[in-house]
């Protein structure tokens, strides 16, 4: 997904190739999408009838999401938020006192160094229908408006372009430096017409929802051998009474 992301809103590869006679690698319908030749704009060369807009024009930064104090609800500490993929390495249930909420579809940023130069960055999946999650006061939540797709935030969040941004807007005393929310609304992001844009979001859903299905799976696996391993290393537990226990 983030491959596809950096070949579309980075690269251009599919008007590259369009401008260059090339096969875009994609359906004659969708390569006919895309255009075939550039623009100049405040950002170099950009698509011929793309635009160019704040990231706050596309994206909603920390958006307003209602959680009374003292309610048990999902929460996301900054030590289990991923480096590496989409997914958490784990969410436990913890009365709500003070932190960013979130809910499914938002990109969790971590602000604060050095968790943001780690790559501390989530996308939500893991809650159920309409639930509020909460986290760190160090989290910048990113949720994108229609017809952006809710993983595109997440794309965004993870390119090398946005972080360098992000790294270089931090302020306050060395060792406990972060970003300001507000500076966001000085990044610049590359906008594509809706079709493109809804056609992202039918491609990456898939590929996200089967990261996420793998990662479940992961957890049980690793659930289920942390329960048997030391049964079967002390003897409580021979091979054949395995099938039994699981």
């Amino acid at each position: 997904a983030r491959a596809l992301f950096k070949s579309w809103f980075v690269d251009f590869d599919p008007v590259r190739a369009n401008a260059e006679g090339r096969d875009p690698g994609l359906p004659q319908p969708l390569a006919d999408l895309f255009p075939d030749s550039f623009e100049d704009s405040e950002l170099e060369e950009i698509p011929r009838g793309w635009g160019v807009a704040r990231l706050t024009d596309l994206i909603d930064v920390n958006p307003t999401r209602a959680l009374r104090k003292g309610v048990e609800a999902p929460y996301l500490d900054m030590a289990n938020m991923p480096t590496q993929g989409h997914s958490p390495d784990e969410v436990v249930n913890r009365a709500f006192g003070s932190g960013m909420r979130f809910v499914n579809g938002d990109t969790l940023v971590a602000r604060i160094t050095p968790c943001l130069e780690n790559g501390k960055t989530a996308f939500v999946d893991f809650l159920k229908t309409a639930e509020v999650g909460w986290g760190s006061t160090e989290y910048i939540v990113l949720r994108p408006k229609f017809p952006l797709p809710e993983e595109f935030a997440y794309c965004l969040a993870r390119s090398a372009e946005f972080r360098d941004f992000a790294i270089q807007s931090k302020t306050g005393s060395s060792g406990r430096q972060r970003v300001p929310a507000d500076s966001l609304t000085h990044f610049r992001v590359v906008t594509a017409p809706k079709p493109i844009a809804e056609l992202f979001g039918r491609l990456i859903k898939p590929l996200f929802a089967r990261a996420s299905a793998a990662t479940r799976e992961g957890r049980t696996l690793s659930a289920l051998r942390d329960t048997l391993l030391p049964k079967f290393i002390s003897g409580e537990l021979r091979v054949k009474g395995a099938e039994k226990a699981m």
